[in-house]
């Protein structure tokens, strides 16, 4: 079962949440959720726990528990629903027609 974790203190390492979850089972990732410009910790990430009754005992026990002066949040991890798109789908060109005397800078007959 995957679970979507939030408010994680920023200070707060990955082995350190991993030892948390295990005292309620078997945890086989946990990944905290980093900002690419400048490293920092987002505050949030992802657990997998497969094995699904011990997954929702860590919830249940952890969900509002005070860790580093913040309460965590923990829940069941829901999968975002990507739009759906034909397998033949193409994203229209825009026709540019360089600036001259002619053209009088028009895109697609459109003046800006």
């Amino acid at each position: 079962m995957k679970i979507f974790i939030a408010n994680v203190p920023h200070k707060m390492e990955e082995p350190e949440l991993k030892q948390l979850l295990t005292q309620f089972g078997q945890v086989a990732s946990v990944k905290l959720l980093t900002d690419k410009e400048t490293g920092k910790r987002k505050g949030w990430g992802f657990i997998e726990m497969p094995v699904s009754d011990q997954a929702k005992a860590a919830v249940a026990a952890l969900d509002g528990k005070e860790v580093h002066g913040r309460k965590l949040a923990l829940s069941e991890a829901v999968e975002k629903e990507q739009e759906k798109k034909p397998a033949h789908f193409q994203r229209p060109r825009r026709e540019y027609r360089g600036y001259g005397e002619d053209t009088k800078g028009e895109i697609d007959g459109n003046k800006w």
